[in-house]
Order: C-alpha cells, then structure tokens, then sequence
C-alpha cells in the first residue's frame, strides 16, 4: 500500500509540475513563442523530413 501512496504523491508532483509549465509557457512574449517553435523543428526536421515534404524550419532574424 505505501507502494501506491508513493506513486499518487509523485503523480500529483508532476501534474502540479505540469500545470506549473504550461502557465510560464502561456506567459512568454510572442517572440520567445515563436524561438522555443523553431527550436522544436530544428530538433524534429531530421526525423521527419524524409517523410513529410513540407517540413521546413522557419528563417526568423534571430536565427
């Protein structure tokens, strides 16, 4: 039974760590938004550019 205790409390953390996250992620300026974006295609395009045609990562000025 403690087993299962341990196991709600650390879902719980992670849920409250979550929530956490999403609410600084909603709070970044739109430029923040859009780097964290290209970021993330920079780190997919390898895996998908060979399936999907259209995948590209964005020129922004700050690149």
């Amino acid at each position: 039974m403690e087993r299962m205790d341990n196991l709600k409390n650390v879902a719980e953390e992670l849920f409250i760590r979550k929530q956490h996250r999403r609410k600084q992620l909603a709070a970044m300026p739109w430029p923040e938004k859009v780097k964290a974006i290209v970021q993330m295609q920079r780190m997919v395009y390898p895996i998908v550019k060979d399936r999907n045609k259209r995948a590209c990562i964005w020129k922004i000025a700050d690149d």
